[in-house]
């Protein structure tokens, strides 16, 4: 989770159903679900958006999750930089997958000989 639960939060306490949302954002009550159940994520103009319409910090919301943003004025561009620091979770979701894995081929290799005794019996 990055931001949808965090979103949610604050559309709820501003007592915004998602379709008031999707309104003032000029996007679709869908987007919204999506946004919030983690499906998606905002652009970064709906980003500014949001913190406008819900009067919230989301640069505080990403730094929670280690993503900073640096702002470089070089040549008067304003490019955002993203360092994204999910190395632990990333490690618990990447081991997850690899038990899932295993579990999957266990349970392929059991239902092969089972499938190998029916055939040998027939």
């Amino acid at each position: 989770m990055i931001i949808g639960a965090k979103l949610k939060q604050a559309r709820e306490r501003k007592k915004m159903s998602q379709d008031e949302l999707a309104l003032l954002l000029n996007t679709t009550q869908k987007t919204i679900s999506n946004w919030e159940s983690d499906k998606s994520v905002p652009s970064l103009d709906h980003l500014s958006k949001i913190e406008t319409v819900l009067e919230v910090d989301i640069l505080s919301w990403l730094a929670e999750k280690g993503i900073t943003f640096n702002q470089h004025n070089d040549k008067g561009d304003n490019a955002a930089i993203i360092n994204k620091t999910f190395s632990e979770e990333l490690k618990e979701q990447y081991e997850m997958r690899l038990q899932e894995k295993d579990k999957s081929i266990e349970d392929l290799k059991n239902e092969i000989l089972f499938l190998r005794k029916v055939i040998e019996n027939k």
